[in-house]
């Protein structure tokens, strides 16, 4: 650019009105016209291929995200489905609950009706070995009196004796003891 300013400047400088550098004057301002247009033409030019790059390669990357969002979705839907094929219906375990619950129970009161005699008869035969127990207490209230006054008799002799037991063990311990004393001196 500095050229061109030089070269308009000493077009500009002569005075002399000639149509020539008039011409020569357009013609040179023509030509630097042409040479900026050129500039920005390249640069536009450079612009625009740089633009359509970015956007090819951005082009690009949207296509790969959406294949892969694609293949993820199907992937899911795989799953879904496997899972689906897998899951058990909560109405068939219903049926199957209720067909055991009420197996259990025909088992249950089978066992109670065929032991229900067996029960009673054990119940009855209890019953009459208490009150038997019950009969046989209030009848022999004599003889437990009489076996308490034995026990109660028993126990004090016991005691008496063990006292006169211990009187001796002690009067031979001191009877001992006063002997050794005695042969002591």
């Amino acid at each position: 650019m500095g050229e061109d300013e030089e070269y308009i400047e000493d077009a500009v400088g002569e005075d002399d009105g000639d149509d020539e550098n008039m011409a020569e004057m357009l013609a040179m301002l023509q030509e630097f016209q042409k040479r900026k247009a050129s500039k920005t033409s390249a640069r536009s030019v450079a612009f625009q291929t740089q633009k359509a790059a970015m956007f090819a390669e951005a082009r690009m990357r949207v296509d790969d995200a959406v294949r892969s969002g694609i293949a993820s979705i199907e992937h899911a839907r795989t799953t879904i489905l496997d899972l689906k094929a897998q899951e058990v219906s909560q109405e068939a375990a219903l049926i199957s609950l209720k067909a055991l619950l009420e197996s259990q129970d025909e088992c249950v009161q089978g066992l109670l009706s065929t032991q229900n005699g067996v029960i009673e008869d054990l119940a009855h035969r209890r019953a009459e070995q208490i009150d038997e127990a019950s009969a046989m207490l209030e009848t022999q209230a004599i003889e437990r009196e009489k076996s308490r006054k034995r026990l109660i008799a028993s126990a004090r002799s016991s005691i008496e004796e063990n006292i006169e037991q211990q009187k001796v063990a002690t009067d031979a311990s001191n009877l001992i003891k006063h002997f050794k004393a005695l042969i002591r001196s």
